[in-house]
């Protein structure tokens, strides 16, 4: 096991925990154990019942699972990681008696030099950072520590890694790095670990704020074997409130580190609002500050896509995703159910995902109610309106993928503006 020392200097701007790679010259005072997961080890981020919700492989079969679960005792749907990820747990042992603060750093290069970190407080808020960002809770007699990652937004399908340091404190003044004893100079890390997370979509994203139903993307295959590009495209529902009076925005539901992660970590450029003028009142600015593209746009769903009106604003929404500068986007109504899903189940059909994973893609969002289990044939929210919409377009023998394709030429996009979003959504092959 990799131990590395750090020595701190006294003086200087400190953030967090300041662990600086200063060579030492005193003893490494003990190593950390990673424990799990290590050496490559696959790392589910899906939950399992949603993985049984989508294995049958048609609408009736998975109407037929989920009547049976509600008659069964409701196992599926009493799962507690509905449309959130399978959380990231994280094992350590300190063989020293470390009691930290911990540092976590996780990112996908080997050497993390693009890690994300987390401060982690033992039994009250850290006073170093100001921040709670999670609890490691003991195990077995402090011989083991266990910390599931808040919000850690794995991708599918990717490699990486961690490790874990800890800075000595002093007993009798449980100091902190500006403290000038010998104790407080020294840090212990462990070596690095590998871990690899499963190639299931989708790809479930979760912030601090109240929005919920976030998720990219990409991470899906396509029926040609290639992959949509993750951290490109991320749907979900809105960032503030609706207008309660009609004539001022409503209130913003992002935190500080909210801002932080959209805006930097992911990137996002775009604001793409699919709310009408009255649920966004007189906004001119994107939730996510004045650095970010805010376009809002009145818009359909299901039915009203295939009418006149539906299909010139299709047209208009579909092209923001065709120029590379708007990239990273953010695409939402209020609840990013209907408007959005409407949006997304042309835009990752054009891409070439199959119908099944069209179809759970889009049930995601409603998962354990599915729309269609309402007995009213007109029910407004169904996926029964996509297929009349999409059927009339085309021959016998075209793919569901073709006839979006034509439903999207009729809405009067061009084939350069598809094969334009083509290149930048898809993967090579």
């Amino acid at each position: 096991m990799l131990v590395i020392c750090a020595k701190f200097p006294l003086t200087g701007r400190v953030f967090g925990f300041l662990f600086m790679a200063v060579a030492a010259a005193l003893p490494c005072p003990a190593a950390i154990e990673l424990l799990a997961p290590v050496d490559g080890a696959e790392v589910a981020l899906v939950p399992e019942a949603q993985k049984k919700a989508m294995a049958p492989q048609t609408l009736a079969e998975r109407l037929k699972l989920f009547a049976e679960d509600r008659a069964h005792g409701k196992v599926i749907r009493h799962d507690k990681y509905w449309r959130k990820a399978k959380p990231l747990v994280l094992k350590w042992r300190p063989t020293a008696g470390e009691k930290g603060p911990w540092k976590v750093e996780i990112g996908t290069s080997p050497d993390l030099s693009d890690a994300r970190d987390w401060y982690i407080r033992v039994n009250k808020i850290d006073k170093v950072s100001g921040r709670d960002t999670g609890k490691a809770e003991k195990e077995q007699g402090q011989k083991e520590v266990s910390y599931v990652v808040p919000r850690a937004n794995l991708e599918i399908a990717r490699r990486y890694y961690w490790r874990v340091s800890a800075r000595r404190r002093c007993a009798k003044f449980n100091c902190g790095p500006r403290c000038g004893c010998e104790e407080s100079q020294h840090s212990v890390r462990s070596g690095i670990a590998a871990f690899r997370t499963e190639d299931v979509a989708p790809r479930w994203i979760e912030i601090e704020g109240d929005v919920r139903n976030i998720r990219d993307l990409g991470g899906w295959h396509t029926v040609d074997g290639r992959r949509v590009r993750q951290g490109k495209v991320f749907r979900g529902r809105a960032l503030n409130e609706n207008s309660v009076t009609g004539d001022a925005p409503g209130r913003n539901c992002l935190t500080v580190e909210d801002l932080h992660y959209l805006t930097r970590t992911i990137g996002i450029r775009t604001d793409l609002d699919l709310r009408s003028k009255g649920e966004v009142a007189d906004m001119k600015e994107s939730p996510l500050g004045p650095g970010v593209t805010f376009i809002n746009r009145s818009s359909q769903c299901y039915v009203a896509i295939f009418s006149e009106n539906g299909k010139k604003v299709m047209a208009e929404n579909f092209r923001v995703f065709c120029s590379p500068a708007n990239y990273p986007i953010y695409v939402h109504c209020i609840g990013g159910a209907d408007r959005t899903g409407s949006l997304v189940y042309v835009m990752l059909g054009v891409l070439g995902l199959s119908r099944h994973d069209l179809e759970t893609e889009w049930e995601s969002t409603f998962y354990p109610n599915l729309p269609d289990a309402n007995p009213d044939p007109k029910f407004w929210c169904r996926e029964s309106h996509f297929n009349d919409g999409f059927g009339k377009y085309g021959n016998e023998g075209d793919s569901w993928n073709r006839r979006i394709e034509l439903y999207l030429l009729d809405c009067g996009v061009t084939a350069d503006e598809i094969a334009a979003f083509r290149s930048i959504m898809l993967e090579p092959r």
